[in-house]
Parts: structure tokens; C-alpha cells; sequence
């Protein structure tokens, strides 16, 4: 990338983590230029959406049925309505620290003060913008991360109400925050023996852990899934997967509605059919999973050396920097790193021309655009950076 003075950057933000195969790629140029001569949008399914909902099917291990919206925001709004119609319940309970999109639902307590966020176990919902009413905050539970026995109290106490579970299999929107072992699996368990529908938020971990996603990956299949980002390479749109009998509640033969003029954006679909044809196979994967072991290993070599209470979390190429010597399990614990020291050192990275967001709980990330030499200049620039923190 490049700024107005014409300073080149290598990108570790690659579009937020929706261009998994890097800024252009010209096999998804191409079939999304052919399609421009067919047409944008007709207001009806086509080929080219029967086709790329049968590679989902194929690929995902919860994707017996497929809709497609434009956006990952979208694409949560459609799966809460769908799961509430599927129960007839109206209270969503999501993960704190998680961010699920800018629905009303679920724009709560995504990066909360936690000074004034409640007891860790069961967290006070809190709203993180103006203009969300009181109702979405009273119909969302909320709770911490990694924590199965706060999940299972807050479910069976409220199983009778809640519609559905919404869980990002890896926590990306605190940075990147990993499922302890066995956790996952404990979620669908709990879920599974309350009758509540669960939801993994796949929109970040999508298709980049493995072609079939973090389902695939940790062996724990949802109920529903919504998938954005990578599914097209950066192109807008996003879809919503999940078992037939619960997708069923949806327009046109459910009760559900299901709308949008732009959901079936024949450029989007061809770029997404692109796409998914080089992710299939898994080798995109397996190069974004060595370079960010390969950070990961030199960045925690460089704190020893050094002296710096840091470390690197990473995962299917994405990664944060946490400054601390605690566990990062949790949003309050990933919260409670130094943000002065995060910031002289993203400072710092930019100087070294490596593109870094000034957040602490972003999730940066590199594509399997990247070479290994671009990951060893991310490395150099780390070492620089690391020695101006102190």
C-alpha cells in the first residue's frame, strides 16, 4: 500500500482480513471481469448462485442450505431472525469483547470499559453506540470467553428465552484470542442439552483456518454460520449457512423474510466462485498457517532476548501483539495489556513501513500474497519496534 506522499507500506491489514489471497488477485479479476459482460444484478437466482452455494455446501460441514447477503453485518442480522423465527424466542447471548457486526442485537459489549462492564462471570451488557434501544440490550445475554461454566449457568437459566448462542470460534475482534482446548466442543454440548440454537460468527475465520472453515478446523459443527470476508477476496458479499430445517424458516416458503436487491451481485458471486476454487484445496491455508508460525516463533525469540514481557497470539495468518506477561484468554485479560507500550510499537512498525492499525484489539494479518521474505521484513521491523518500546 501506499500513502499520499507515495511512502510504501507492507500491508498488515490486508482489507480487515478479507483479501486472504492478497489486494488483486488475477484469477478473481478475471472471472469477475467476464462477468460484467453477462450482468451485475437480475433480481432472480441464477447459475452462478446455485454454483457457488453448492461449493459452500461442499466445503462447510454446516451448510445444508445457503443465503447470501452483501455484508458480514447483514448476514448476522438475517441468521438471529432466522434463529428466533426457528424458536420463537427473542434473546441472543453473545460472547464479551465480541464483535458480531453493527446490529442492534449485537453491538453490545464489544469493547466495554471494564471498569464499569459488571462481574467477569456474568458481565452488565453494555451498548458501544449511540442509538440502540433499550430493548436490544435487555434481549442480550452476556458473557466472558473461554468460560463454559458462566455459558452453562447464563443458558439454563434463560434457555426458555434464548433463541440462539452467536460465538466467533476464534475471538479476532480482541485481537486474536484462541478457544482454550475443549472449550468449542463444551459450547455445543451446553447448547446442544438446552435446546438453543448455536451460531459461529465465522466471518473472520472463514475459509483462512481451513477450506471448511473454524468448524472444519476444531471438528465442532454449528447449528447456522455466517461467512463474509474472505469468501470473496474482498468483494462484498456474505452468506448464511446451516441445517435445512432451521434454514427453511426463511422467504420464500417460511415466515421468515429474507431481502435484499443486492444479495445476489453476480460480480460478487463470480469473484467468490474464484476464490473458493483456490481455497478448496487447502494449500492457501497451510502457507497462512507457516507464516504465522514463523511470526509467532521469531517474535517470541526476539521478547527473550530482549527482555520483553510480550507475545504474539496468532492463527490462519492472523495475529495480534499483546504487552503483557498474563494470560490472553478473555477480553478483560486481553484488555488489561499495556496500551502505551502497543502503541509506541505500532508507531514504530510504521516507521519501519509495515502497516499496523493503532488498536490494541485489532486483529492484523498477513495473505497468502505474502512471501516469506515480506514475513521476515515484518520480523525486522518487529525487533526495530520492540527495542523502542523498552
Amino acid at each position: 500500500m501506499w500513502d499520499l506522499d507515495g511512502t510504501e507500506y507492507l500491508d498488515c491489514v490486508v482489507n480487515f482480513g478479507a483479501c486472504i489471497l492478497g489486494h488483486g488477485h488475477p484469477t478473481v479479476l478475471d472471472a469477475v471481469r467476464n462477468q460484467l459482460d453477462s450482468g451485475l444484478t437480475c433480481g432472480a437466482e441464477t447459475e452462478l448462485s446455485v454454483k457457488v452455494s453448492e461449493k459452500l455446501n461442499k466445503m462447510i460441514p454446516c451448510a445444508e442450505m445457503v443465503r447470501f447477503a452483501s455484508t458480514g453485518t447483514e448476514a448476522v442480522m438475517h441468521c438471529l431472525m432466522i434463529a428466533r423465527g426457528y424458536t420463537g424466542r427473542d434473546k441472543i447471548l453473545k460472547i464479551e469483547g465480541g464483535f458480531d457486526g453493527w446490529y442492534d442485537s449485537v453491538l453490545i459489549s464489544t469493547h466495554p470499559k471494564v471498569g464499569t462492564a459488571g462481574p467477569e462471570r456474568s458481565p452488565t451488557p453494555t451498548v458501544d453506540s449511540a442509538g440502540i434501544p433499550k430493548s436490544a440490550v435487555q434481549n442480550t445475554i452476556v458473557v466472558p470467553y473461554n468460560n463454559t461454566e458462566a455459558l452453562a449457568t447464563a443458558v439454563e437459566k434463560h434457555k426458555e428465552e434464548i433463541a440462539a448462542v452467536i460465538v466467533e470460534p476464534v475471538a479476532f475482534n480482541m485481537g486474536c484470542v484462541l478457544p482454550n482446548e475443549g472449550y468449542l466442543e463444551s459450547v455445543r454440548k451446553i447448547t446442544k442439552e438446552n435446546d438453543v440454537l448455536l451460531i459461529f460468527d465465522e466471518v473472520i475465520t472463514g475459509f483462512r483456518l481451513a477450506p471448511g472453515g473454524a468448524q472444519e478446523y476444531f471438528k465442532v459443527t454449528p447449528d447456522l454460520a455466517t461467512f463474509a470476508k474472505a469468501l470473496a477476496n474482498g468483494f462484498p458479499l456474505s452468506a448464511v449457512v446451516g441445517r435445512q430445517d432451521i434454514m427453511m424458516v426463511s422467504a420464500p416458503k417460511g415466515k421468515v423474510a429474507y431481502m435484499g436487491t443486492y444479495n445476489g451481485s453476480q460480480s460478487s458471486l463470480a469473484a467468490a466462485s474464484a476464490t473458493l476454487e483456490i481455497l478448496q484445496d487447502g494449500r492457501p491455508q497451510a502457507l497462512l498457517s507457516r507464516s504465522t508460525e514463523k511470526l509467532q516463533r521469531g517474535f517470541t525469540e526476539m521478547c527473550e532476548e530482549m527482555g520483553v514481557s510480550a507475545h504474539l497470539n496468532g492463527l490462519g495468518g492472523q495475529f495480534q501483539v499483546y504487552f503483557t506477561n498474563t494470560n490472553t484468554g478473555n477480553y478483560r485479560e486481553v484488555a488489561a495489556a499495556s496500551q502505551e507500550k502497543f502503541l509506541r510499537f505500532q508507531k514504530e512498525m510504521l516507521r519501519q513501513r509495515v502497516l499496523f492499525m493503532p488498536i490494541t484489539l485489532f486483529h492484523h494479518g498477513v495473505s497468502a500474497a505474502h512471501t516469506d521474505e515480506d514475513i521476515e521484513t515484518i520480523l525486522t521491523a518487529m525487533k526495530v519496534s520492540l527495542r523502542s518500546v523498552g
